[in-house]
Protein backbone atom coordinates (compact mmCIF):
# COMPACT_ATOMS: atom_id res chain seq x y z
CA UNK A 1 0.00 0.00 0.00
CA UNK A 2 1.39 3.38 -0.79
CA UNK A 3 0.75 6.26 1.74
CA UNK A 4 2.24 9.69 1.96
CA UNK A 5 2.62 11.63 4.98
CA UNK A 6 4.66 14.57 6.51
CA UNK A 7 7.22 13.56 8.85
CA UNK A 8 9.52 16.77 10.78
CA UNK A 9 8.50 19.10 8.07
CA UNK A 10 9.62 16.32 4.95
CA UNK A 11 6.94 15.25 2.82
CA UNK A 12 7.37 11.32 2.40
CA UNK A 13 5.65 8.63 -0.01
CA UNK A 14 6.16 5.15 0.67
CA UNK A 15 5.09 1.33 0.00
CA UNK A 16 4.61 -0.18 3.23
CA UNK A 17 2.76 -2.92 4.71
CA UNK A 18 -0.90 -2.60 5.93
CA UNK A 19 -0.77 -4.34 9.69
CA UNK A 20 2.90 -2.66 10.63
CA UNK A 21 2.43 -0.15 13.82
CA UNK A 22 3.94 3.40 13.51
CA UNK A 23 5.92 2.37 15.70
CA UNK A 24 7.31 -0.47 14.25
CA UNK A 25 7.84 1.63 11.40
CA UNK A 26 9.63 4.63 13.12
CA UNK A 27 11.85 2.67 14.91
CA UNK A 28 12.43 -0.85 12.62
CA UNK A 29 12.32 1.24 9.07
CA UNK A 30 13.16 4.77 9.32
CA UNK A 31 15.71 4.45 12.29
CA UNK A 32 13.86 6.78 14.69
CA UNK A 33 14.89 4.84 17.50
CA UNK A 34 13.40 8.06 20.12
CA UNK A 35 10.13 6.80 20.28
CA UNK A 36 9.67 4.37 22.53
CA UNK A 37 8.00 1.15 23.22
CA UNK A 38 6.83 0.45 27.35
CA UNK A 39 3.73 -1.30 27.42
CA UNK A 40 2.25 -1.74 23.66
CA UNK A 41 -1.13 -1.36 25.19
CA UNK A 42 -1.43 2.53 24.93
CA UNK A 43 -1.05 2.94 28.62
CA UNK A 44 2.17 4.07 29.58
CA UNK A 45 2.79 7.06 26.58
CA UNK A 46 6.23 5.99 26.14
CA UNK A 47 5.89 6.01 22.23
CA UNK A 48 3.47 9.05 22.53
CA UNK A 49 3.97 10.91 18.98
CA UNK A 50 2.75 14.25 17.68
CA UNK A 51 -0.13 13.46 14.61
CA UNK A 52 -1.99 16.77 13.26
CA UNK A 53 -1.25 18.40 16.25
CA UNK A 54 -2.94 15.66 18.56
CA UNK A 55 -0.54 13.35 20.91
CA UNK A 56 -1.22 9.89 20.26
CA UNK A 57 0.75 6.38 21.07
CA UNK A 58 1.78 5.24 18.23
CA UNK A 59 1.76 1.64 19.54
CA UNK A 60 -2.07 1.99 18.87
CA UNK A 61 -2.06 3.32 15.15
CA UNK A 62 -1.50 1.54 12.35
CA UNK A 63 0.38 2.73 9.32
CA UNK A 64 -2.49 2.80 6.64
CA UNK A 65 -3.83 5.52 9.25
CA UNK A 66 -1.26 8.17 8.71
CA UNK A 67 -2.00 8.26 5.26
CA UNK A 68 -2.42 12.47 4.54
CA UNK A 69 -1.20 13.06 7.73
Amino acid sequence: MKITFTLNDETLTMDVKEDIRLLDFLRDELGLTGTKEGCGEGECGACTVIIDGKAVNSCLVLLPEIDGS
